[in-house]
């Protein structure tokens, strides 16, 4: 209890609200991931699954919302994940790799080759980087300056107030995606692949946004983005399967 009020007097009221609902949630966590596993014969683990809650499958996040729809399972990417070694017959997660300082990035990598299950595919959807060498290169192709437009007014809005929108609004537009919403690294298909190769995954191909020959990995992208136009979600998206 002591430890719990020191913590509550050094923390904002928000901070401290996610602080107790994310121990209420990890609490849950064991009891949730061994009914899922009980229940299911082809288990699949959806990393950072946000308010892409699917189902079916083992949702997990490290602030997990607050939903009806199914539980959402703590889970922490940057540590030991608290599952057998291989457990899942696929793993997937969505646009959360970018997020992770690159330490994190290679836990991650290393605990879905250790619990994906020996034949399983872990796929992975994020921001590409040639998508922003596009909207340097050719800034007027019909979606991308659509997409400038936009960013300048939801994501810049403050450069857009002084400086509205012209020739050179794509070069705003490139250097907030690089820093904006936490993101640490943005990888062209190679330097993902060679990193995820690393850990011992092969075969890794790359994919079409919500395409593949598993059932259960097709249409999976773009479904939590909310009122974000779907032209951009899959303009700016990168997906790659890779085998264990």
């Amino acid at each position: 209890m002591k430890k719990l009020l020191l913590k509550f007097l050094k923390t904002a009221p928000f901070e401290y609200y996610q602080y107790l609902k994310t121990r209420v949630k990890r609490s849950r966590s064991g009891g949730l991931i061994r009914k899922y596993l009980k229940n299911s014969q082809s288990p699949k683990l959806n990393i950072g699954s946000g308010r892409n809650v699917l189902p079916g499958w083992l949702n997990t996040d490290r602030y997990p919302p607050n939903t009806k729809k199914e539980e959402v399972v703590y889970l922490d990417a940057s540590i030991r994940f608290p599952f057998a070694d291989d457990t899942f017959e696929f793993i997937y997660s969505e646009h959360i790799f970018e997020h992770l300082e690159f330490k994190d990035s290679c836990n991650m990598l290393a605990e879905c080759y250790r619990v994906l299950r020996p034949g399983g595919t872990m796929r992975m959807a994020i921001p590409h980087i040639g998508f922003l060498q596009e909207l340097y290169n050719r800034p007027e192709a019909p979606v991308l300056k659509e997409y400038i437009s936009y960013s300048m007014k939801d994501a810049c809005p403050e450069i857009h107030e002084v400086l509205g929108e012209n020739e050179h609004s794509n070069i705003f537009v490139i250097n907030n995606f690089y820093r904006d919403w936490g993101h640490q690294v943005i990888h062209s298909f190679g330097s993902l692949k060679d990193l995820i190769g690393k850990f011992g995954f092969n075969p890794i191909v790359r994919k079409e946004v919500s395409e593949s020959e598993f059932t259960e990995l097709t249409g999976l992208e773009g479904n939590g983005r909310g009122e974000y136009p779907r032209e951009f979600y899959d303009v700016q998206t990168l997906v790659v399967e890779a085998k264990k």
